[in-house]
């Protein structure tokens, strides 16, 4: 296969991934997976495919093979810290998640996931540093993603300790304030 048809066949499937096009973005990525297995970028994209459509553990599947592909590239990582989070494989999301803040200490995104993780495990002062560090980079995004998880997944959960939804609510007012 030509490179040029890979960045084409990329470019396609990241375009039905943006448009939450599941279906068709898990269609392309399967064949683009099926003409290059040695690339991490197409099972990261296939990853990407899989977990835009709800398919988390074939998304893990994909994550992990680009992993293998592309040992250090810490967006991997990240998605497979998602991955996991979403399949309460919190232990394993904690250290994917620990490992892209290691080598991606402004990676806002992945601290604040990695505290979400942490709030998930009961871990509250932990959580509470990387919250403090995801706002201290960039206090939008951390918000965005603070109430994303608090709607989604805290607020409506019958399993969430009602002190671990009080600190994530306690941080949210807290940091709209400021």
């Amino acid at each position: 296969m030509t490179d040029e048809l890979t960045e084409q066949m990329i470019g396609k499937t990241e375009q039905f991934i943006e448009e939450k096009k599941g279906d068709e973005a898990v269609e392309e990525a399967r064949e683009l997976a099926s003409i290059d297995q040695k690339d991490a970028i197409v099972w990261f994209v296939k990853g990407k495919a899989h977990y835009i459509d709800g398919q988390f553990e074939e998304a893990l599947s994909s994550f992990s093979k680009a992993a293998e592909l592309d040992r250090e590239n810490p967006q991997i990582w990240h998605m497979i810290g998602y991955a996991l989070i979403t399949l309460n494989r919190l232990q394993e999301a904690e250290e994917a998640l620990k490992y892209v803040k290691a080598v991606s200490p402004s990676n806002t995104e992945a601290i604040c996931a990695l505290g979400i993780c942490q709030v998930m495990q009961n871990k509250a002062g932990e959580a509470r540093e990387n919250f403090e560090k995801a706002i201290s980079l960039d206090k939008k995004t951390a918000i965005l993603m603070l109430e994303h998880f608090h709607e989604k997944f805290f607020s409506p959960s019958k399993e969430v300790e009602s002190r671990t939804k009080a600190l994530i609510e306690r941080i949210l007012e807290t940091r709209k304030l400021l």
